[in-house]
């Protein structure tokens, strides 16, 4: 077997890989992500001076998954998170899985690593009508040039974060007090309804963004227009997390995060209409368990103790 060039394997890995985003098989951030972390290993590999795809040995591999890297501020990380060495190891096995299947090597580095632990998922932060209240007061500073208030404006209606990124002003109705919401990897597509004070900071934000974006450009609420897919969550994110800073919002003793306030809208949501299916509706979710875990509410009943009744 021919030793094939490292960058070659990429390319012909990263063909399939867009092939199979176009038959639905592979979801389009999962390609962008292994294609972004692959060339990652192959700068990594020729600063070793290795440039064939079979160079990479099991120990090569295993130092490029804990190799320093940078955060988004620039900053060096001479730890990376365990986030950051699962997505490396995923984007590794998921090259050599697909050269392999191209019969361009029979190497399968790290298939023998251990899984990477997860960190335990903190729990849900209870968010009071005051919290919000004071997320709504310090997302307006600012307001309209900066997108903190249009941000939590559409959380707070429904939408995700992966969601926020891609949302347009020719998605608000302010007609019916509603935004149309464009669904995600297991979110499905769907009109999220705003309240007083959404309404009117999108209104504010929609009609900055217009004046400011050439006629021909997507008018994107929360992000810029050639901000690039794969960074487009991780902005709504950032944005979300400098309101919580400027707010001191930190239910339970950690900093709020979006999902806090998808949970409160949610709790509201159930509170209005006694109905599970709502939530589920407002927030695209497909599963009943989940529209009930976000909105807080334990709805199956518990087993039954043995010799009660």
């Amino acid at each position: 077997m021919a030793r094939v060039p490292l960058r070659q394997a990429l390319f012909r890995a990263s063909r399939v890989w867009t092939e199979q985003v176009q038959a639905g098989t592979m979801n389009l951030k999962t390609a962008e992500k292994y294609i972004q972390a692959c060339e990652r290993l192959v700068r990594y590999a020729a600063a070793l001076g290795l440039t064939r795809l079979d160079d990479i040995t099991d120990t090569v591999a295993q130092s490029f998954v804990d190799a320093p890297g940078h955060n988004r501020h620039g900053q060096v990380t001479p730890v990376p998170a365990d986030s950051t060495r699962r997505g490396r190891k995923s984007a590794v096995d998921a090259l050599f899985a697909t050269c392999r299947a191209l019969g361009l090597t029979t190497k399968a580095p790290l298939i023998d690593l251990p899984p990477i632990p997860r960190s335990a998922r903190l729990p849900t932060g209870h968010l009071t009508d005051a919290d919000i209240d004071q997320l709504r007061f310090h997302s307006e500073r600012g307001m309209p040039h900066t997108r903190h208030a249009a941000v939590l404006g559409l959380l707070l209606s429904g939408q995700h974060t992966a969601e926020i990124g891609f949302t347009l002003t020719t998605d608000l109705d302010f007609g019916h007090n509603r935004v149309w919401s464009l669904g995600a990897t297991r979110i499905t597509a769907r009109y999220c309804p705003l309240d007083d004070w959404a309404r009117e900071v999108l209104r504010l934000r929609a009609d900055f963004v217009r004046e400011h974006t050439a006629p021909d450009e997507p008018h994107t609420l929360a992000s810029t227009v050639d901000s690039p897919v794969h960074r487009r969550q991780s902005s709504v994110c950032t944005a979300f997390g400098e309101t919580v800073r400027s707010s001191g919002t930190a239910p339970g003793g950690h900093p709020a995060r979006p999902r806090d306030v998808s949970s409160w809208a949610a709790a509201k949501t159930l509170a209005a209409s006694g109905q599970i299916a709502d939530v589920a509706l407002r927030f695209g979710l497909s599963s009943l368990d989940g529209a009930a875990r976000l909105a807080g509410y334990e709805w199956r009943p518990s087993p039954a103790v043995e010799g009660e009744e």
